[in-house]
């Protein structure tokens, strides 16, 4: 079971995470990227393979730390959350890639683009060749609500 732990003023982690925020996924070397991400099941769902350096370096060292925030300065809604763990390699789901790429490019797989990334290929033929996805499931979660200027209780809704 994953603990959710709140350093400051709790707000709802699910919700937060159900947003279509990027996350930045640090591997051994050390190495930051941002990746989409779908919070699925108390994990954090990646996909990757063997067309990616982050595939040859999960195999050699599985341990990653990653963050999902967002600034909206404009706004004053300042939150993060932070989780560490070692990733599990499983196999490619067509249905969750739908449900992600919904998230973060509109249910209208018409619109979706096709340069420089060929989305509806993730969900034809088993995806991606090799693709396979990167499942994070950690024992705690870290949330930080670092928002001003806000009815804080509108974020734990």
């Amino acid at each position: 079971m994953t603990e959710i732990v709140h350093r400051t003023f709790p707000f709802d982690v699910d919700a937060f995470l159900a947003e279509a925020n990027e996350c930045r996924l640090a591997t051994n070397g050390p190495t930051v990227r941002p990746m989409w991400y779908q919070w699925e099941d108390a994990a954090f769902w990646v996909i990757t393979g063997p067309h990616a350096k982050l595939f040859g370096r999960i195999q050699k060292d599985p341990k990653v730390s990653l963050v999902v925030d967002v600034y909206e300065l404009d706004a004053g809604r300042v939150l993060q959350v932070m989780a560490t763990g070692e990733v599990e390699i499983t196999a490619y789901d067509v249905d969750r890639a739908r449900r992600m790429l919904i998230r973060y490019l509109g249910p209208d797989e018409s619109k979706w683009s096709t340069t420089p990334d060929y989305y509806p290929g993730y969900l034809r033929d088993g995806g991606p060749p090799g693709a396979v996805w990167l499942k994070l499931k950690p024992k705690k979660v870290l949330s930080f609500n670092f928002s001003y200027g806000l009815d804080f209780n509108s974020l734990n809704t």
